[in-house]
């Protein structure tokens, strides 16, 4: 009877609560603990979500991503690379390294794992050195190439992350310069694998073997569709993370930075990536709709105006990320002013696509739309008037400077005369004086 009553009551409980009011609640994409965090768009740099993405902050090793991407442009990975002296001993020894020598001959490849892998900072000096010919003209062209990518809110000063006040980047900085960094051939898999036996050199006659800590890589966490993965840490740059994921043709990257913990960057990292890959669908754009939708005419400098003739203007298709319950008859477009190249006769506009979420437009992507003019249209004269106007003035000014000059001269001749003529007046009248002295005298004697 007693056991009765005990299953009766369990019955009464789980129909009152349900099993799953015990489960525990899936954590949400606004409880990302790191500091900083950003999702984007790979392929069209199009922000899913943000959170402080733009603060300066330290990148620490995830420095080397933009290490590994102008290492492999600008060198093969059979080259080999020499150590030096500065590039082993320059660093505190408690950081991360693989022990080279001074002297030390490895190859490129060899250098990128150690720095994918191990994350090792004399590697990253060597490739420094050995690509530029010493570490301040590398993070001098680190922080050249991220301006070109847009990172405008980043500043290297080393290759390899260690800490230094005027060495920073930003969570969005970091996501751009990752999508720049994943075109470029044999870079994801420095950053993708788990073990790599580097084998003996002229230094060392034994192999030396690497394991990766990141957990995403080590499969200590899961990451579904993992591309490659990044980690980095100092004390004064707390944990960070760049990862890059591919599911069903949509790639997204994630960057956390300044996470107190090291397992918050992963955990934040997943949740980011279940948001974007659950949350956003690819919408096809057809060419022909930006096309239709493109200015009518274009504007030149001097103020007359041209039609453009649709069929003269060249677009292709794309896709965009958007919410899942949007399509494309829910992207709008946005034309930033036409750039004309006079030389080839050429205009390029940006189309910036859109879509609204019900508060505010957000960007989706762009697309350059290009247009060829006529050549009979209106030419852009602008420059050849202000040329005209710059010879009337500049012979107006030497009218002007010639009659003031002829002005000089007539005063100075004119006075030159005046003074002749009072000469001339000043001896008649002394020798007329003189005249009328003599005449005087002699009347004065005939008396």
């Amino acid at each position: 009877m007693k056991k009765t009553a005990i299953l009766l009551s369990l019955l009464f409980i789980i129909t009152i609560f349900p099993i799953e009011s015990f489960a525990a609640e899936k954590p949400s994409i606004y409880n990302i603990k790191s500091k900083s965090a950003v999702l984007i768009d790979a392929q069209t740099g199009s922000v899913l979500f943000d959170k402080n993405m733009n603060k300066k902050m330290y990148p620490a090793s995830i420095t080397k991503i933009m290490t590994a991407m102008i290492a492999l442009e600008q060198k093969e990975l059979d080259d080999v690379f020499t150590t030096s002296h500065n590039a082993v001993y320059s660093l505190p020894f408690n950081t991360s390294h693989i022990a080279l020598f001074e002297d030390e001959q490895i190859t490129l490849e060899q250098a990128l794992y150690a720095i994918g892998i191990e994350s090792a900072n004399d590697a990253s000096n060597v490739i420094a050195e050995n690509t530029y010919g010493s570490v301040e003209n590398f993070a001098q062209k680190m922080t050249e190439k991220a301006k070109l990518i847009g990172a405008v809110n980043t500043n290297f000063t080393n290759p390899h992350g260690l800490p230094d006040e005027n060495h920073y980047t930003t969570a969005y900085d970091m996501a751009l310069i990752t999508a720049q960094a994943i075109k470029v051939p044999e870079l994801t898999r420095f950053f993708s694998t788990n073990r790599y036996d580097m084998q003996p050199t002229n230094k060392r006659d034994i192999m030396r073997q690497f394991w990766n800590a990141n957990d995403f890589i080590n499969k200590n966490k899961t990451c579904e569709g993992l591309v490659m993965s990044k980690t980095g840490w100092t004390q004064e740059a707390e944990h960070t993370l760049v990862t890059v994921c591919e599911r069903n043709g949509i790639t997204l990257i994630a960057v956390v930075m300044s996470s107190e913990h090291k397992r918050d960057k992963f955990d934040d990292t997943q949740l980011l990536m279940d948001y974007g890959f659950e949350n956003f669908h690819s919408t096809s754009i057809n060419s022909n709709d930006i096309i239709s939708k493109a200015p009518k005419t274009i504007q030149y400098p001097d103020g007359t105006q041209a039609e453009i003739d649709l069929k003269s203007i060249f677009a292709e298709d794309m896709n965009v990320l958007v919410p899942k319950n949007l399509t494309e008859e829910n992207i709008t477009y946005k034309f930033d002013a036409a750039q004309f190249n006079e030389a080839q006769n050429h205009i390029t506009i940006n189309a910036n696509l859109f879509y609204n979420d019900g508060q505010a437009d957000i960007w989706a992507g762009n697309q350059i739309i290009s247009v060829v003019v006529d050549k009979n249209l209106p030419e852009d004269t602008s420059g050849k008037i202000i040329v005209i106007f710059q010879k009337i003035f500049y012979v107006l000014i030497i009218i002007v400077l010639w009659g003031i000059i002829a002005g000089l001269v007539i005063i100075a001749l004119r006075q030159v005369v005046i003074l002749e003529n009072r000469r001339r007046n000043k001896k008649r009248w002394q020798k007329r004086r003189k005249i009328r002295y003599y005449m005087n005298k002699k009347e004065n004697q005939n008396m």
